[in-house]
Order: structure tokens, then sequence, then C-alpha cells
């Protein structure tokens, strides 16, 4: 809903499973709005969406929220990294990532987490490493975590059943 007075559009949407309205300049970034509610997992870095550091989950979907207007979000679900976890017990990726040390300064893993989310949701059985470089073109560690992160997708597509988070084979 457009407000002619001062051009701000009213958007309602899930955000991490519930219902938010957001209001905002209708071309402003998903990645803006996002933090001003609070969602600081959400980061943004080139602004450009090159890097993967602001991914999120739209619908599923993995996409820049620094380049995604608000008004694409109307009607939407939108999952960031606070969202993964069940209340105060981390998904399985996010218990891997700490157990694989798939991090140093941690910048860059929100994004990394949500692509690689995305990845396990979209696909079955035991994932190469091939497959997992391919799942997350497009995101930047510059740290150097590349193989960490592999690592630990790769073991929760191995344990794709574990109940009690995914532990290394």
């Amino acid at each position: 809903m457009m407000n002619e007075m001062n051009d701000e559009i009213t958007v309602t949407c899930r955000i991490n499973g519930g219902e938010a309205t957001l209001q905002g300049d209708p071309a402003g970034s998903t990645v803006s709005a996002l933090r001003a509610r609070g969602l600081y997992g959400v980061r943004e870095t080139c602004g450009l969406g090159v890097c993967g550091t602001c991914t999120v989950l739209l619908d599923g979907e993995p996409v820049s929220s620094c380049i995604l207007p608000l008004y694409a979000l109307d009607g939407r679900n939108v999952q960031t990294v606070e969202g993964a976890a069940n209340g105060e017990e981390l998904s399985d990726l996010q218990k891997q990532f700490i157990e694989s040390q798939a991090f140093q300064c941690s910048f860059c893993t929100p994004g990394f987490l949500a692509s690689a989310q995305a990845l396990l949701d979209q696909t079955e059985g035991e994932l190469s490493w091939q497959e997992v470089e391919e799942g997350l073109q497009g995101h930047l560690c510059r740290c150097g975590s590349y193989e960490a992160i592999n690592e630990a997708v790769r073991t929760c597509s191995r344990n794709r059943n574990c109940t009690a988070g995914c532990a290394a084979s």
C-alpha cells in the first residue's frame, strides 16, 4: 500500500515465521529494513549483490537482500539466520559450522548458512565437494574458511537424518 504523502509503502510478510509489517521506501533495500527490525545477522558488505554476506531465504530461495527492494517482500516468507534456530536450540547446520570451525571472523557466516540450508533443503543424499562449491557460489569469505565451510555442509548432507545435531563422520 503506497502512502502518497511521503512515497512510503507498507509491506506485510512473514519474517522467521512471524507476521511482520514493514514501512519504507519501496525501492529501499531489504537488508536495511531487516536490520532496522534488529535482525543484525543480516549484514551488508558490497551493496551490489556479489559477496553473499547479506543472503537471506525468500520463500526458501537464497537472495541478496542488499539488492532486494522492500516492495518484493509483500506476501512473502523471509528467513534470516536468527530464524534458523528453534528457540535457543541451534539448527543442525549451525551446530556443524561450530563443530567444523567453519568460520574465523564470522562476518560472512549468516549468508553462507542461508545458502547452505537452501542447498540441503533442495537436494537429497550426500553432497560432493563440487556440489557444495557450486551451491555456495557467489559467497566470499575474506578469511578463507572455504574448506571448513564445505566440510560442514557435506557432513550435514551425510547426516541428514540426525536428530541431535550433525556429528562429524
